[in-house]
Order: structure tokens, then sequence, then C-alpha cells
């Protein structure tokens, strides 16, 4: 099921002199299975938003569905659970409106720089800890910690070194499989390629894109329009608390006035085709989403060019 956000409000320090609103009405559907990317100015509410989805943080007013399960605010939850009473649902319906728990569960939240949350005295306990605290015994924790660290491309003899030990790369892996241990329908990233070399960077978005294609649903907050028009399959803009357009990635970039309200440099791949196209190709700007697939548009094109040489 998709994620349902529906009027829903969150404000800073309510009813003190120092009231922010950091989300105002947001009407917003996620797809299930997506790849949805989240884009906007610093302080636009992306982190705040992102934050709703797993009740890290409460709305103030209004909600976010995730698949049944309701996260709102203590009133509003009350009403919730008082007409869904009245509509017969079964023990497990109604408990999800509560669970924040097997919530988290099912949303995995990847913040930031996530290595700096490693504790354990080894990667395969830091990694276990996810499982063993939602009550999987020893044996079936360790072997979803050992298939999490597979799945990222940490080998058998890192498991047993203290995370301390490892390069920047690897400890923001072992972070990030203990988020995945826990299989999560969804799984949220908030800038996940920050402070990563180029390579760094590839390699972790190549990570995201398998557990995208092994059926979760992503959402990614991110500054890295590249990052957008490669992996996303649909896109989210914020600004001032508020969704301003909701459209696939080639259309944004297509929205001139949205490029230049968020003064977002656009990605390379687009941009040269853009070039292209104003001296008589006809490139599709739907099938271009890196160089690789720039090259096969460029070739696969009919049309002459109209005047003179690029």
């Amino acid at each position: 099921m998709p994620i349902k956000f529906s009027h829903l409000n969150y404000i800073y320090s309510p009813s003190t002199p120092f009231a922010s609103i950091a989300l105002e009405d947001i009407n917003l559907e996620i797809k299930d299975h997506s790849f949805t990317c989240i884009v906007g100015h610093t302080g636009s509410g992306k982190s705040t938003l992102i934050q709703q989805i797993n009740a890290l943080l409460i709305p103030t007013s209004g909600q976010v569905d995730v698949n049944g399960f309701i996260v709102a605010s203590k009133n509003d939850t009350k009403t919730i659970k008082k007409n869904r009473r009245k509509n017969k649902l079964t023990k497990e319906e109604l408990k999800k409106l509560e669970d924040i728990k097997l919530l988290r569960k099912n949303v995995g939240l990847v913040f930031q720089f996530p290595e700096y949350q490693l504790f354990e005295e080894t990667v395969l306990k830091d990694v276990a800890f996810g499982p063993k605290n939602f009550g999987y015994k020893d044996e079936e924790a360790i072997e979803l910690a050992k298939n999490a660290l597979n799945l990222v491309g940490l080998n058998e003899e890192l498991f047993e070194k203290s995370p301390f030990e490892l390069s920047g790369g690897q400890k923001r892996r072992v972070a990030i499989a203990g988020i995945i241990s826990l299989k999560p329908d969804v799984l949220i990233l908030d800038e996940p390629t920050a402070g990563l070399d180029p390579q760094g960077c590839q390699e972790m978005m190549d990570l995201f894109k398998k557990i995208h294609q092994n059926g979760t649903t992503v959402i990614m907050v991110t500054h890295d329009m590249d990052n957008v028009i490669k992996y996303g399959s649909d896109v989210v803009v914020l600004g001032k608390g508020k969704v301003l357009k909701e459209c696939q990635p080639y259309e944004l970039f297509l929205d001139e006035n949205m490029i230049s309200l968020l003064c977002i440099e656009e990605p390379k791949c687009i941009h040269f085709a853009k070039e292209l196209n104003k001296k008589g190709y006809h490139l599709d700007l739907s099938k271009i989403k890196d160089v690789e697939s720039l090259a096969d548009e460029i070739a696969s094109n009919k049309k002459e060019i109209s005047g003179g040489s690029l």
C-alpha cells in the first residue's frame, strides 16, 4: 500500500513565542515500491516530513497512513480508533493504530552519518542488535545480521572486528545493514551520500538501487540532482513546509520556474540533452537518466541536426 499524508501539519514549540510551522497541510501519496526523492531548500521541511513516517515526530494535526499504521496526534488517534471500531475492524488492524514498535520494524530510517550510531564491540553484534531488540532469538538475529552484511557487501572476515576499526565507508555499510537486517518494507534515507567521495557515493547508491529492486519502497532526501534523475522514479518538491510539486524526475527539470525557484543545478546528462535539442535533436528526456542512457538516446535519434555543426 502507498504512504498517505492527509492534511498533516507540524509545528515546533507550539503554544510558545518560539512556535514555528515546519509542515503545513501536507496531502501526499508516496507510491508503493517507488524510489521517491524529496528535494527542496534547507529548512523546507524535508527531514521533518520523513520523521513523521515512522513516528519519530508526531503530527500536530492530520495523519500519515503507512499500510494501516496510523501516525497522528493523540486526539486524532482516539477519533480514528473510535471510527474504526464502528467498522468492526480486526484486532490486528486496531493494533496497528498504537503499535509504534512494529511500525518502526517496517519502516527503516537511515540518518545522515549513520555510522555515528555504532556502539557494539563487533560488527556482527552491532547489526544483530536490532533484530534482538524486536524479539528474534539469538540464532535468528545472527542469521539476519549476516544476510544484511552480505547484502551491503561486507566480507565475513570483518564480522568479528570492532566497527570502530573500519573505514568510513565500511562503517556506514554496517550502520545501514543494522537497519535493513529487519527487512523493512520502507527504507528512508536522509542525505545518505553526505561526506562520501564520488566512488563511495556511487557504491552507496548502487546498494540502495539493489535494495529497491528487491521490492523495498525507498524514500530519499537529497540535494544531488544527478542521483534524483538516475535513481528516482518519483520526486516531491517541498518549499516552506508545503508540497510545491509532485512529478517524475525528468518533469522537474523541464520546469524552468521550479529550477529557478530551487536554485538547483540540472543533472549533467539532462543539461547536455537540452542543449542538443536546441540544435535540432529530438531527444526524449524521459529516457535519459545517466551518460549511458543519454548515449543510447542520441544513437537512436533519427532527426538530422538542422543548421550547422554542434
